[in-house]
């Protein structure tokens, strides 16, 4: 064999090889790309199968939110800063509902629209969950000042500032998770436990923070304490009705200042999503200083960058009561 011949041998040989090694490389290079689209594929197919779940304001959302985790995706159907009583959603919000599986409201005349919507056979693909299900509601004392309150039978719907009432909220938002996606019932059963937990340790603080005061009377701006202060027994005199930006009458400010100067009233407790003008008169008149209680209907901008949670905020609202009631 010549030399030639020998290296023709060779050449065909290296060129063999490298060819091998370049269809080798290819074809992991395609394996890689493979794996790659599987992988985004799953990730879409994890994104979109969350259980989409809207709360019709913050209490309902935090209570979602922890209960469903990573396996649901919740939002609050109240925008951010807005206070619930008698809001209306508009077009736009109502259209944002498609693809929501769970609505979870509260009920006893708290969001009037809800009513409509089961009404008109839009959201046939979208299940209605009243949290207020085997709750004893309360007959609501004053009910004139909230045209849908009063319409619904007069009830006070304000449960959720009372934490065992709370409970039995999350209970029921399980209960619907677990219904629409039984895949994750062990998920949802353990997150309702944990949280139930912290709402058990709030009961607990709330019973041994109040345990020990000078006074029994606080004056709340809105009637939304009636099922807080049944359950720790203590007094709550309020300067608006059911609902907070309704006009309050003149003699119904001059019975709230009789009974702050009878009590000895020293805090007058105006909220986070209202104009504090009215607190802040009844104030001066009675000699008092103005704190936040916070009816947990909503919160402001500042509050959701700063994660602020129901929890967060009943431990401040326990804070000021303290202070109102001079506790110990």
């Amino acid at each position: 064999m010549n030399k030639f011949t020998k290296a023709g041998i060779i050449g065909s040989v290296i060129i063999a090889v490298v060819l091998t090694i370049f269809a080798l490389s290819n074809n992991a290079n395609l394996s890689k790309q493979s794996n790659t689209e599987q992988n985004s594929i799953q990730n879409l197919s994890s994104t979109t199968s969350k259980l989409k779940v809207a709360a019709s304001f913050f209490p309902l959302y935090e209570f979602a939110r922890n209960v469903g985790g990573n396996k649901t995706e919740v939002y609050s159907f109240l925008p951010i800063g807005e206070e619930p009583h008698e809001w209306e959603p508009s077009i736009q919000q109502i259209e944002e509902l498609k693809g929501t599986k769970l609505f979870i409201y509260n009920g006893a005349g708290m969001e009037s629209y809800v009513s409509k919507f089961m009404e008109s056979g839009e959201f046939q693909n979208m299940t209605f969950v009243k949290a207020t299900d085997g709750i004893t509601l309360l007959k609501a004392d004053s009910a004139e000042d909230d045209k849908e309150i009063l319409a619904q039978g007069g009830m006070d719907p304000h449960v959720w500032n009372d934490p065992i009432f709370a409970e039995q909220e999350v209970t029921n938002i399980k209960n619907a998770m677990q219904k629409a996606d039984p895949a994750n019932t062990q998920y949802y059963e353990n997150n309702a436990n944990a949280y139930i937990t912290k709402l058990s340790a709030l009961d607990n603080s709330i019973k041994t923070g109040l345990s020990n005061c000078k006074k029994d009377t606080f004056v709340s701006f809105h009637n939304a304490f009636n099922y807080f202060s049944n359950r720790y027994s203590i007094h709550d005199v309020w300067i608006s009705g059911m609902a907070p930006e309704a006009d309050v009458p003149p003699q119904d400010i001059q019975r709230v200042i009789q009974i702050a100067k009878d009590k000895d009233v020293k805090v007058i407790f105006s909220e986070d999503l209202v104009d504090p003008r009215l607190a802040n008169t009844l104030a001066d008149e009675v000699g008092a200083q103005v704190l936040v209680l916070s009816p947990l209907e909503g919160i402001n901008q500042t509050e959701q960058q700063e994660g602020k949670t129901y929890l967060d905020k009943w431990y401040e609202n326990l804070h000021n009561l303290r202070t109102a009631l001079e506790c110990q």
